[in-house]
């Protein structure tokens, strides 16, 4: 690609994936000698008079403002007069744009110092927003600011906004989603419909140029064949398309702004149709379709649109609806899951398969996915870009020779549906079906001035044949009866009017011969007068009339069932009125017995509840017995050996003073004398050093109850956790053997201070 030094002015050359930072411009054309073209940079006339310098100076300006050394401008960078490069750099353009740093939108035809918001600003007016090249050059950049122009024609852009700050504005303008102008979602996630609506309010000069402008929105590349025609270009675009994706929203082209079809002629079928075009002609026919989502698993869709040979094979249902044929898309309102799109559809004769076509003229319809649960079939369509008519063969048609009815005074009355009948052509036209696809059945008055009885001939499709697609039946009915009437009454007949092919009303047997025209679904009707022989004929007056009679027979009698099932009704709703009152009686017992069965069952749960508790009291109760027996019976057995030696003690006869120093202070703390046991240890005695026997001072002490002895020897750091050798117990059990609970107390304390500090 080619970028433009923006110090030098000068053209230079790179490789596409070795291109450095560029910016871009993006506007819309002047007249040609205006522009400033690639012969003109190459030759150095960056000066001429015209727009296309001053937007090649402000460009290379803005974007050295930006620290950018180089800029991309269309008019210039390419050389047009090269189809090769011309035809490469517009499948490149998309890609250009998407990768530069920032792109500059210059709109020549709006002041820089107005409000885009503005109600009825010149932005949303803009030429900018009406050009076919400029959509890709809005949607490809992730960074974009538009400038307008400055007053009083000075050269300087003047800032407008960004893509960003000027969003709304521009989503509201161009019918594109805020994701798309933000950049968060991919192009790709929008259905084919809503990007083609997005370009059917835009114009290309070139009318080619209308497809090959969104090469890089649908990531296509395709050659530019100039003078091919808008037509045939933008149809090579959507061939292109579905061969690289699933979405047959492609064809969902030709909606309303609405979303509906109110095309009025679609309203009695598709009589004396068009075969047309599958594929719209130009991104105009989707400027409906701009709501229109493709659905990923709306219906039983298994395959993509695929187009070869001018003709498309598709997977779809197909439906019969009072219009005619439709075939469901895989696509729908974006507001509205339950709906699809259907497209409507005629048959065209040919030597093999059979083959659809769009009418020309039809427009798609919505339709309610959940109703129609029809089987996808193969089905193939063909595209006639050159319409030429077909015969509609979804329906029947019938000729009524005025000639032949009249030579036996015969003429037509009445046609019921009265839309069936084309009295221009002498059509009776049988093209409406019912919910099954079935052809409907349309009647016919024909009668003689002079007789009150007059002909129906009923014309249909129910009796079909091998040979004879249609079937004809007659009767008679009165003058008087409305062939709407009859038409409402004509099911309770039609087992007596099976094979009934003619009729006689008084004056004339008739007979109408339907006989085929050529290999087509025409047939002419011809009436003939049939000798009198012996047959019956169906008066569907009198059938009528007995009809009626029968039903007021049957209402009588219904109503004398009626009053014999009211007073038998009267006596039930009795017995049910006081079998309702026993029931209720009963629910209020039950509930009562279950209101009581509900405290009882609370009761008993308190119970279990406190039995549980008293059990586990009653284990731990039994065990702290166990534990102070025990406890009891080593205190028995000790008590007895401090006893004997209390009694040794006793009997030995010696003066204090001559004690050396350790028994001195154990026998003070056995008698409890805190100032003797502080003027021992004063003195030097040891405050854990034990006697002749193995007892300290502090289990002396404990041993004896002592509490303010044994608060001495501990805060002169006697060792708490000291056992005798007598039988290992620490001061702290010989307390506790004892029943000296302070003592206990104290030496606990003492001992979780003792094992804090060693922790």
């Amino acid at each position: 690609m080619r970028l433009i030094n923006v110090k030098t002015h000068k053209l230079e050359e790179f490789l596409d994936d070795r291109a450095p930072p560029y910016a871009i411009l993006s506007h819309t054309w002047a007249e040609d000698y205006e522009e400033l073209s690639f012969r003109d940079v190459e030759d150095g006339n960056t000066d001429k008079p015209g727009i296309g310098s001053v937007k090649f100076r402000e460009c290379c300006r803005q974007a050295a403002e930006d620290d950018l050394g180089y800029a991309w401008v269309d008019t210039c960078c390419i050389d047009k007069a090269n189809l090769v490069e011309l035809s490469e750099a517009i499948n490149s353009m998309f890609r250009w744009y998407q990768r530069a740093s920032i792109c500059y939108a210059f709109l020549s035809d709006v002041p820089g110092d107005e409000n885009p918001s503005k109600k009825g600003s010149k932005f949303q007016r803009s030429r900018w927003f009406q050009r076919g090249w400029t959509l890709q050059e809005l949607l490809a950049p992730r960074k974009m600011r538009f400038y307008g122009t400055a007053p009083d024609d000075a050269p300087d852009w003047q800032l407008l906004g960004t893509k960003a700050s000027l969003r709304k504005i521009i989503a509201s303008i161009t019918g594109i989603a805020h994701e798309y102008l933000w950049g968060i979602a991919g192009l790709d996630q929008a259905s084919i419909a809503q990007r083609m609506s997005w370009a059917a309010n835009r114009d290309t000069k070139r009318k080619e140029d209308i497809a090959y402008c969104l090469l890089g929105i649908f990531d296509i590349t395709m050659p530019m064949i100039y003078g091919e025609g808008g037509e045939q270009a933008f149809f090579r675009l959507q061939e292109q398309i579905m061969k690289k994706r699933r979405d047959d929203s492609i064809l969902a082209w030709g909606l309303q702004n609405n979303g509906r079809s109110d095309d009025e002629s679609t309203v009695n079928g598709y009589s004396a149709t068009t075969a047309g075009r599958i594929l719209a002609k130009a991104p105009a026919e989707f400027a409906g379709s701009g709501h229109i989502v493709h659905r990923e698993h709306s219906l039983t869709f298994t395959s993509s649109v695929d187009m070869s040979g001018g003709i498309i094979q598709a997977y779809m249902p197909l439906l019969w609806n009072p219009t005619g044929l439709v075939g469901l898309l895989s696509c729908g309102p974006e507001d509205n899951d339950d709906q699809v799109v259907g497209v409507p559809l005629i048959s065209i004769p040919t030597a093999g398969l059979v083959e659809y076509a769009r009418p020309q003229g039809y427009k798609p319809s919505l339709h309610s996915a959940v109703a129609y649960k029809s089987t996808s079939k193969m089905i193939r369509i063909r595209h006639e870009s050159h319409e030429s008519a077909v015969p509609d063969l979804s329906g029947i048609y019938f000729h009524y020779d005025d000639d032949e009815f009249a030579a036996l005074n015969l003429r037509i009355a009445e046609v019921a549906p009265p839309s069936c009948w084309d009295k221009e052509r002498a059509l009776i036209i049988l093209t409406n079906r019912d919910d099954k696809g079935d052809l409907n059945q349309v009647l016919i008055r024909i009668g003689l001035a002079e007789e009150p009885r007059d002909f129906v001939v009923i014309l249909g499709s129910k009796e079909q044949k091998p040979d004879n697609k249609a079937g004809c039946r007659i009767l008679i009915c009165s003058r008087d009866t409305q062939l709407a009437e009859l038409a409402t009454a004509f099911p309770s007949m039609t087992r007596r009017l099976n094979g009934k092919t003619r009729a006689r009303n008084g004056h004339l047997s008739l007979r109408v011969i339907l006989e085929p025209f050529a290999r087509q679904p025409i047939f002419v009707m011809r009436p003939e007068s049939v000798p009198d022989e012996t047959f019956t004929t169906v008066d569907a007056t009198g059938e009528m009339e007995r009809r009626r009679d029968s039903m007021v027979l049957g209402s009588l009698r219904i109503l004398d069932e009626y009053e014999a099932f009211e007073s038998e009704a009267k006596k039930l709703n009795e017995w049910e009125s006081h079998l309702s009152q026993k029931d209720r009686d009963i629910r209020a017992q039950l509930d009562e017995i279950s209101s009581e069965l509900r405290a009882l069952e609370e009761k008993q749960k308190q119970l279990v509840q406190r039995q549980e508790e008293n059990s586990v009291t009653q284990s731990n109760v039994a065990y702290r017995r166990s534990r102070v027996e025990q406890k009891q019976s080593g205190a028995s057995s000790q008590w007895l050996k401090t006893q004997k030696r209390w009694n040794a003690l006793r009997q030995v006869n010696y003066r204090f003073d001559e004690l050396e120093s350790t028994a001195r202070i154990t026998w003070a703390a056995i008698n409890g004398l805190v100032e003797v046991v502080e003027q021992c240890l004063d003195k030097g005695a040891s405050v854990d050093a034990p006697d002749q026997h193995g007892c300290t001072p502090l289990r002396a002490a404990s041993e004896g109850g002592h509490l303010k002895v044994v608060e001495l020897l501990i805060r002169r750091g006697a060792d708490v956790d000291a056992k005798d050798k007598d039988l290992g117990w620490t001061a702290l059990k010989w307390a506790a053997a004892n029943g000296h609970q302070d003592v206990v107390e104290l030496l606990q304390v003492a001992k979780r201070s003792v094992d804090e500090t060693h922790s």
